[in-house]
């Protein structure tokens, strides 16, 4: 099977792990021995974050609820260990992206050019995370503010950064949609990728005597797992026509086995994410079946040669 070319760097397959289930060196341990192509982790922010307390996850068979909250050990861990990170990476063969997720502008350029200069292949602007509280309410997100995501990109890219990356939530609104890629396109010289998409923001789920599944923020939850595949793929393929056809496309939503990576692949997707099924199994070894039953069904389709 033939490599790829990722933004002037190779990768032996487009499969992935997504944000948010890749957190700490003894994590990215584990995934540099799987069939990943390339690591993701974080998101991170500034300051250590426990993340949201109670009940924050549910796996509800054809789609899950979350509402993690960000749970990181913050900016000075990542300081120390991205450098053993990237190592165990690039000993394996793997890539290694690193997400930011800032309260300000200045965070996210503060916390792209640390993650950088510590060794980092690719940032990935977390723009579509739902579920962050604290004592002044929600933290807006950042996908839905044309002007934030200027003022973020730009804050990035006044440090001198090139070709990171930035994660979106799913916009149901195609002129939304294309009001942010207008943004991208501006911003070609250092937007090297789009990733999309993120969960799908307050989504709700109960119990059978009514009280809500998840346990913080009125119990609204990001939505994700297999039933957001529809979603997923048609927000890379809309984003593949308006993009700049040098920036990349990253997809995520519903992936599990080798067929939904053939489907996204046919979107034109370069990449892909794995996020809910990794995060309900635990496993590496999830990837392994992801990639031989990839590779199966995409000589079958004739997307790769044997």
């Amino acid at each position: 099977m033939q490599s790829i070319s990722f933004l002037g760097k190779t990768l032996d397959h487009p499969i992935m792990n997504a944000a948010g289930t890749c957190k700490r060196l003894e994590e990215v341990q584990k995934l540099a021995k799987s069939a990943v192509s390339a690591i993701m982790v974080g998101s991170i922010t500034k300051e250590p974050r426990e993340g949201n307390p109670g009940n924050v996850w549910e796996h509800l068979g054809s789609y899950s609820l979350n509402s993690l909250g960000l749970p990181n050990p913050g900016a000075d861990y990542y300081r120390q260990n991205i450098p053993e990170m990237k190592k165990l990476a690039h000993d394996n063969g793997k890539l290694l992206f690193v997400s930011v997720a800032g309260f300000s502008p200045d965070e996210y350029a503060e916390l792209a050019a640390m993650a950088v200069e510590a060794g980092a292949d690719f940032i990935e602007l977390n723009l579509g995370c739902p579920n962050v509280w604290g004592s002044g309410g929600q933290k807006p997100i950042a996908s839905f503010d044309r002007d934030l995501i200027g003022k973020i990109i730009q804050s990035v890219f006044d440090k001198n950064l090139l070709e990171f990356g930035c994660k979106v939530s799913p916009y149901s609104n195609p002129l939304e949609l294309a009001a942010a890629v207008e943004v991208f396109n501006w911003f070609k010289a250092c937007v090297g990728f789009v990733t999309t998409c993120n969960t799908f923001p307050n989504a709700y789920g109960c119990h059978q005597d009514g009280r809500q599944l998840i346990a913080v923020g009125k119990g609204l939850a990001g939505f994700a797992g297999p039933a957001m595949k529809a979603l997923g793929l048609g927000q890379a393929i809309q984003f593949r026509d308006l993009l700049d056809p040098m920036t990349e496309v990253i997809g995520v939503g519903g992936i599990g086995n080798g067929q939904d990576v053939c489907d996204y692949v046919m979107c034109r997707a370069k990449l892909v994410q794995v996020g809910s099924e990794f995060a309900r199994t635990h496993n590496p070894n999830l990837f392994d079946g992801i990639l031989q039953n990839y590779v199966d069904r995409a000589i079958a389709l004739g997307l790769v040669n044997e």
